[in-house]
């Protein structure tokens, strides 16, 4: 008996993870310097709804699932704009993962330093980053 647990264990565990700390940051840079409403989810955390003001960031931090499935997404409006993408998917090498976010698109930086300049990382109309506008989805 105990040699099965032993061994449901062991090949198990190559699927199992620690939780690990991971802290999201997302920085309102939009040119228009206008409010941005964002609403970021996970499966299982609903973090509701933020208004972000220009050159502010909105900041959350959460721990990664043992079965390495986490996938925070969130939404993004600002006038007639409507944008969403993952911020962050299981398997993301970064424990601090800053978003910046100008009306091109959403723009990545692992945090290794405080001159790290964030780079766009896609357009909004990407695969990616699905883009909706006034509840119209262009696939």
């Amino acid at each position: 008996m105990a040699l099965l647990v032993v061994l449901l264990i062991t090949s198990t565990e190559a699927d199992v993870q620690l939780p690990r700390t991971k802290r999201v940051r997302i920085t309102n840079s939009l040119a228009s310097k206008v409010d941005m409403k964002v609403h970021c989810k996970s499966g299982a955390h609903d973090l509701g709804e933020q208004i972000v003001r220009p050159t502010e960031s909105y900041e959350f931090r959460f721990k990664t699932n043992v079965m390495g499935t986490t996938l925070f997404f969130c939404s993004f409006q600002w006038g007639n704009e409507f944008h969403r993408f993952d911020v962050f998917k299981n398997g993301d090498d970064c424990s601090k993962c800053f978003w910046t976010i100008v009306e091109k698109g959403p723009c990545f930086s692992y945090f290794k330093s405080f001159n790290a300049r964030p780079e766009l990382s896609h357009a909004f109309t990407d695969v990616d980053a699905k883009f909706v506008q006034r509840g119209k989805e262009e696939k």
